[in-house]
């Protein structure tokens, strides 16, 4: 692998300053896979490897989240137990397809999912009492699986999906839909993980210092996600879907 020549100490540490922002906003409402995976291409790193390093990262940030929300008790278990298998399942059955997908495609894809999401972000929905709502396993697979399979294809903005589709489908609030993303983000970072692992695309060396820092800034990202509450959550839910939408849009005129 000649690219690897190019992964200087510069690198590593560029690598380790973006892990951090990005798990800070990974933790928060999701999108930490749009500042990773931008700055890996340019270093030189090939897509497929970029994705992997990116999932890999990304999965000991999810974790952090995890633990720091849990120990909060804004999870809702409920969710996540009966989400994480399929989740799961669903981002391995993606990470295994994205080499036969034709990139303008994804692009289409990606613009569209943007779009759904603001709509259903800036459309007024209930908060419901967390003792009032019923949750059916039928509602909570099909507000989650199919982001899970997102997740193994593409990833950025797989959090923030989540976010919105817990807020918008079960009625849970932005504090318990970022919570709760957490681990079923972690588990759709695991399948793909366990996928680029078994093919041989994991550079350690990459993945290894970003997922540290990704730690570090998750931890911080979701001290102050739970301290800010719904308002700050939404603030930077927007933010990044106007940062992907932008970024994304920009990709497909000048690349």
């Amino acid at each position: 692998m000649e690219f690897l020549d190019n992964i200087t100490t510069n690198w590593i540490i560029i690598f380790i300053l973006t892990g951090f922002i990005a798990g800070y906003i990974d933790s928060i409402a999701g999108g930490g896979g749009m500042i990773q995976v931008p700055v890996l291409l340019y270093s030189g790193i090939p897509p497929v490897f970029v994705l992997a390093a990116n999932k890999s990262a990304g999965m000991f940030g999810a974790l952090m989240a995890t633990i720091k929300y849990a120990a909060s008790k804004k999870v809702n278990w409920k969710v996540v137990s009966i989400a994480i298998i399929p989740c799961l399942l669903a981002s391995y059955l993606g990470s295994s397809l994205v080499m036969y997908l034709p990139q303008e495609l994804i692009h289409w894809a990606i613009l569209l999912s943007i779009a759904i999401a603001m709509i259903s972000l800036f459309k007024k929905s209930k908060t419901i009492k967390e003792e009032n709502i019923k949750l059916t396993k039928k509602s909570i697979i099909l507000s989650t699986a199919p982001i899970g399979f997102y997740d193994g294809i593409l990833g950025p903005g797989t959090g923030t999906y989540l976010t919105i589709s817990m807020k918008k489908f079960l009625n849970l609030d932005f504090l318990v839909s970022t919570a709760s993303t957490k681990p079923l983000n972690f588990a759709t970072n695991f399948g793909s993980v366990v996928a680029f692992f078994f093919a041989g695309k994991i550079l350690w060396l990459v993945a290894i210092p970003m997922g540290i820092a990704n730690i570090c800034g998750s931890y911080v990202g979701s001290h102050y996600a739970i301290k800010g509450g719904e308002a700050f959550i939404k603030k930077v839910l927007i933010t990044v879907l106007v940062a992907m939408l932008f970024a994304n849009i920009y990709k497909m005129i000048f690349q």
